[in-house]
């Protein structure tokens, strides 16, 4: 079992209005469990930010990873790829990995018990959150902010393209290949 998240947040750049809604981060969490349903979840992946290099001989997931349903996105990213401003005041300062190793499982673990968690109203803006994930450094972080937010536009997806929509949906690009 996880820890809970490590931090839920109001910020402004994480949700601009207060229409996020719990069930549009379960539909989110959905999608993420659909989009990569062809892979094991227990396998431990090397999640890369864009650019970086492997260095393990695990197979590789590039990130950033989106998962949109309406107003709720759920992420997958690596924390060297986050502009500082968007990150918690109180999260330490450091020098984040552009690399670092963990299982789906465990990443949509976290994202659950970020929506379970944090996606409430308090006051007049609802609560999102995040979570450090990772077997070496913690550099993977798992975020649930609003659809449309700063840093969800921030943040572009692994693919550098737009997502084709699926009704209210964002279905999520494969991964290339190197076989032809």
């Amino acid at each position: 079992m996880l820890p809970g998240p490590k931090a839920c947040i109001a910020s402004p750049d994480w949700v601009v209005s207060s229409h996020i809604h719990p069930s549009d981060c379960l539909e989110a969490l959905d999608i993420f469990r659909r989009a990569e349903s062809q892979k094991d979840g227990s396998q431990r992946f090397e999640f890369l930010a864009r650019g970086a290099h492997p260095a393990s001989e695990l197979l590789t997931m590039t990130t950033p990873r989106k998962y949109h349903f309406r107003s709720c996105t759920v992420a997958v990213a690596m924390f060297a790829s986050i502009p500082p401003w968007f990150l918690e005041p109180t999260m330490e300062r450091r020098r984040f990995a552009p690399n670092d190793i963990a299982s789906l499982d465990e990443l949509r673990e976290a994202a659950k018990q970020i929506v379970a968690t944090c996606v409430q109203f308090r006051g007049r803006r609802p609560l999102v959150g995040w979570q450090e994930m990772g077997r070496l450094s913690k550099a993977i972080g798992v975020f649930v902010w609003e659809t449309r937010s700063p840093i969800d536009g921030a943040l572009r997806p692994w693919n550098d393209l737009m997502l084709p929509r699926v009704g209210n949906e964002t279905a999520p690009m494969r991964e290339p290949s190197l076989e032809a």
